[in-house]
């Protein structure tokens, strides 16, 4: 997808962007980019659940969205899984109005045993009490 992107001139590029809110380009470029990049990381069963990217997801120009003021992304966890899981979510829900994704995700990581030495916040969550269901406005399990 980010390749796709790229590849787009720029009035379509902006067209795209103008649509999921973004004001800046580059900043959705580095979101698909890091999307691909923990794509490739699950294809080839690498360790995503505390690994860190060099790069972390931008929310420069998203500042001001009731969605991520809600969310206070900290720098550590827009380098780990959960900054990947709460912008994906934030372009599921601008393009799958009726998408459950979310739900499975946080069941998914509240599934996880609860073992000492990974804690929820090796995965970037605001804290170790399990997904933040609140935060993105879904049911408690």
């Amino acid at each position: 997808m980010s390749k796709y992107f790229e590849n787009l001139n720029g009035r379509c590029r902006n067209k795209v962007a103008q649509r999921l809110e973004f004001e800046s380009i580059t900043a959705l470029l580095n979101w698909l980019t890091e999307i691909n990049i923990l794509r490739n990381r699950c294809a080839h069963h690498a360790r995503i659940w505390n690994h860190e990217t060099a790069n972390p997801v931008s929310v420069t120009g998203l500042d001001n969205n009731p969605y991520f003021q809600r969310l206070d992304l900290s720098p550590e966890s827009r380098k780990k899984i959960y900054g990947r899981i709460c912008v994906i979510w934030y372009l599921v829900k601008k393009i799958g109005l009726s998408s459950t994704w979310i739900n499975k995700v946080a069941d998914l990581v509240d599934s996880k045993p609860n073992i000492d030495c990974c804690p929820f916040t090796a995965m970037g969550l605001p804290d170790n009490n399990g997904f933040p269901r609140e935060l993105f406005e879904i049911q408690p399990r």
